[in-house]
């Protein structure tokens, strides 16, 4: 670790007052929140802002709330603030619950934010599978307006991202889970707890009463590239079948074909193509049994 360069720093005290400063002399900051994971790249030398805006301050980018159907997360919200919102509490949302038991330490869980998460763009970053597979929206703010992406028109590389430098990423919104869906999380490291995710999938699953699936998205942290994607050709797949285990194993072999996945120091292609498929097999199954189950609380899932 090296010591921190030298940079100027502006704390806006307000929403209004970031989007002036980005309008103005902040259009090549960095932005930064808690610093989780910027701080870090900046301690390695990965990255050397000359300016930063710290966007702790801004409390109207802090909340949960849902309208009309809709769950609306601030782009300040913290992973405690998702585990413990009661609009998430429902069985239906278990990749937030998985997410909040397996996202770094408590401390970390204290301050990562959904923001953050989002605009780190990397395969290492929780979140970004998941507000794939629950086919989130982004609203991004500046002066002039607002734009809103989906989180692959977002998240276009690895740690690139389609913000532009007057815009502030504000918000995730998706549509609230009803009866028959069902969210799932897995992820698997070298650690159980404060791990960097060698494989992950986030999954969303809507069921007719009689078991037949009727839309499912699966996002996995590598598909073909280095940042998260959805298995497209997968879920094609998966459409308008009931979930038996010849069905799954179809899936199993279709997802083998979409992947295209490289091995690193950490590990081969092959490793992450079996685990891909051995999660693919649990999500399918589990998300089934919850869903057909009737299960109703935190508890019972």
């Amino acid at each position: 670790m090296r010591e921190l360069p030298d940079f100027e720093i502006y704390s806006p005290s307000s929403l209004r007052d970031l989007l002036e400063y980005l309008h103005g002399d902040g259009r090549d900051a960095t932005i930064i929140a808690n610093g989780t994971d910027l701080l870090p790249r900046i301690r390695r030398g990965e990255l050397r802002p000359r300016r930063l805006v710290d966007i702790s301050g801004v409390r109207e980018l802090r909340y949960i709330r849902e309208e009309g159907g809709v769950i609306k997360i601030g782009a300040l919200t913290t992973i405690s603030d998702l585990a413990g919102s009661h609009l998430l509490s429902h069985s239906r949302y278990e990749a937030f619950h998985v997410l909040s038991r397996m996202f770094g330490t408590w401390e970390i869980r204290n301050r990562a934010t959904v923001g953050g998460n989002l605009g780190a763009a990397a395969s290492s970053e929780d979140l970004i599978p998941i507000f794939l597979a629950l086919d989130a929206r982004v609203r991004l703010l500046s002066l002039g307006g607002e734009r809103v992406l989906r989180v692959d028109e977002l998240v276009v590389a690895k740690r690139r991202t389609s913000r532009r430098g007057d815009e502030v990423i504000a918000e995730v919104s998706f549509k609230s889970l009803g009866e028959g869906e069902w969210s799932y999380f897995q992820k698997i490291g070298r650690r159980r707890t404060h791990i960097i995710a060698l494989v992950s999938l986030a999954s969303y699953l809507r069921l007719s009463p009689d078991g037949v699936i009727e839309d499912v998205r699966l996002a996995f942290n590598r598909v073909r590239g280095k940042i998260p994607e959805r298995a497209w050709r997968t879920e094609e797949f998966l459409r308008d079948r009931r979930i038996d285990e010849e069905v799954i194993s179809g899936a199993e072999r279709v997802l083998e074909s979409e992947l295209r996945l490289t091995s690193d120091y950490r590990a081969s292609y092959l490793y992450r193509t079996e685990v891909a498929k051995v999660f693919l097999r649990r999500a399918l199954r589990h998300s089934r049994d919850m869903v057909l189950g009737g299960v109703e609380s935190v508890a019972e899932a």
